[in-house]
């Protein structure tokens, strides 16, 4: 059912020899008035046609100046409505006024600039991680390399981003970066978060790539055994740049912490419980949920190696992420750790060596972990075979002597 559209011209009610001519725009009985800035004399209104009449030489330039207004709200209303669908007559007559942003023909590299400067006001706000919004900026600028090199253009309008321009993205980022699809896809992801803000900001009709669906392969989760987190804890290091990232690995590998968490921790996320235990007592950078971990001796040890080594009040010294990894390369050759070793990698084996293999319930890891639910726990604290044996071992125990009971020859 279409909406119900008029505009209409009056005389405002001032005590005044000339009176100003107002506009009413109405849509579906929500009225919206504002001043024309044109004023005329009672007696030159005519109120059946709502303009000027009589033989004053103001008359033809007023009634002029309101057949164009009419024009202008007319075709502001139907182009609006073709983008917005219902149109609300305040946002049309603050469009007229020039008092909305023009959303047409809005570039996504502009956007993406204006999507990134609400990021650097999340970070600023403590709402965001840097992390996060370094991912964002990273992909604007392969972004603008994919368009310069694939369409010879600085930039691409909002509405030209499709799903074919989505899948040519990941292969160039997977051509040009060596990267695996799953790295791509997340790539990919970004794009999408900020065509979907643009959309939801009007700034589009529709959103292209709201049905594209993202295809990530399946991957084991890489995590260390026992044998290979003990020959890295044993390791002597000649380099203290590998020293240090060996002991933030460790102290991540037994207390589960991300990277950032790590990075952000201070003496206040440690509290002292009932149980004369301390208790790392932090909420997750990422999530904000918070993560209850037990203080054990090995993070002990390594927070009281640098006591007197502090930066920034930083309890461990650390590297950005992406150094971190480049040395975590160089551990897992010199240790014969035959494995991609990453940061990320350390709160793998906590989920799994470290705690579910030794015996700790899936939803206590949860806990120590920051997630919400024990789903999330699932992927991270997979049944690893160490685990698998173990239980076999105790169930096979406790049915020693049931054999007996069992009446084979059925004697």
């Amino acid at each position: 059912m279409r909406d119900t559209f008029s505009i209409l011209f009056y005389l405002k009610n001032e005590d005044s020899a000339e009176k100003s001519i107002y506009c009413r725009i109405s849509i579906c009985g929500v009225k919206a008035p504002f001043y024309t800035k044109l004023k005329i004399k009672p007696q030159y209104w005519d109120q059946a046609t709502k303009r000027g009449k009589g033989r004053s030489k103001e008359i033809p330039r007023i009634n002029l100046a309101l057949s164009k207004l009419e024009t202008e709200i007319t075709e502001a209303y139907e182009k609006i409505r073709e983008r917005r669908k219902k149109v609300d007559p305040f946002y049309l007559r603050d469009y007229l006024q020039g008092n909305v942003q023009d959303k047409e023909n809005v570039s996504i590299l502009t956007y993406f600039d204006q999507f990134n400067s609400e990021l650097d006001e999340r970070v600023k706000a403590e709402d965001l991680t840097d992390e996060t919004r370094i991912r964002y900026v990273n992909t604007r600028e392969r972004l603008s390399k994919f368009i310069k090199e694939k369409y010879q253009r600085d930039d691409l309008y909002l509405d030209e981003i499709d799903v074919r321009f989505a899948r040519r993205f990941r292969l160039f980022i997977c051509t040009n970066y060596k990267c695996k699809n799953n790295t791509a896809q997340k790539y990919v992801q970004k794009l999408k978060t900020v065509i979907t803000d643009a959309w939801g900001n009007s700034f589009l009709v529709s959103d292209k790539l709201i049905r594209h669906k993202l295809k990530y392969d399946h991957t084991n989760r890489t995590y260390l055994t026992w044998a290979e987190l003990k020959r890295i804890m044993q390791k002597k290091f000649y380099s203290e740049r590998l020293e240090k990232v060996r002991d933030m690995f460790v102290f991540a590998c037994f207390t589960g912490m991300a990277y950032g968490d790590i990075r952000s921790l201070t003496e206040e996320n440690f509290n002292l419980m009932n149980d004369n235990n301390e208790w790392i007592d932090k909420d997750r950078n990422k999530t904000k949920v918070k993560a209850e971990i037990l203080f054990s001796d090995i993070p002990k040890l390594i927070i009281e190696k640098y006591k007197d080594r502090r930066i920034n009040n930083r309890l461990i010294p650390i590297i950005s992420n992406q150094k971190c990894n480049d040395y975590l390369k160089e551990i897992a050759a010199l240790c014969k750790v035959n494995k991609n070793l990453t940061c990320h990698v350390a709160r793998h084996t906590f989920a799994t060596t470290v705690t579910l293999t030794e015996g700790v319930p899936l939803e206590s890891i949860s806990k120590m972990l920051g997630h919400t639910n024990t789903v999330t726990t699932q992927i991270y604290a997979k049944i690893v075979n160490e685990k698998l044996r173990k239980d076999a071992s105790e169930w096979n125990k406790k049915m020693v002597g049931i054999e007996d009971e069992f009446n084979l020859k059925n004697q």
